[in-house]
């Protein structure tokens, strides 16, 4: 296989965590997402989305401290200037 196919998947695989990130959000929407205090046990059950928001920021935020998400939209920003610059290049 090639270099730039291989880039080409890598770049189209980078999108997978924010479609799970929405996937999971969805899913907590349909099916309710439980809050729970810190110290307090549970408080009440989410749905909608009051409970999509939620998820999508609470596990975004995980994604950002295990930097899985900067280094996605990293590799996704320089693989697009690069795109950018060869088909420059060529015209």
């Amino acid at each position: 296989m090639k270099k730039n196919n291989i880039t080409k998947i890598i770049f189209i695989l980078s999108f997978l965590p924010y479609i799970i990130l929405v996937v999971i959000s969805l899913y907590h929407a349909i099916f309710g997402h439980d809050i729970y205090a810190f110290l307090g046990g549970y408080i009440r059950t989410d749905y909608g989305i009051e409970a999509f928001l939620d998820t999508l920021v609470w596990n975004a935020l995980g994604l950002c401290f295990i930097p899985v998400l900067p280094i996605v939209a990293i590799y996704q920003i320089i693989f697009i200037i690069i795109k950018m610059k060869n088909k420059l290049r060529k015209n």
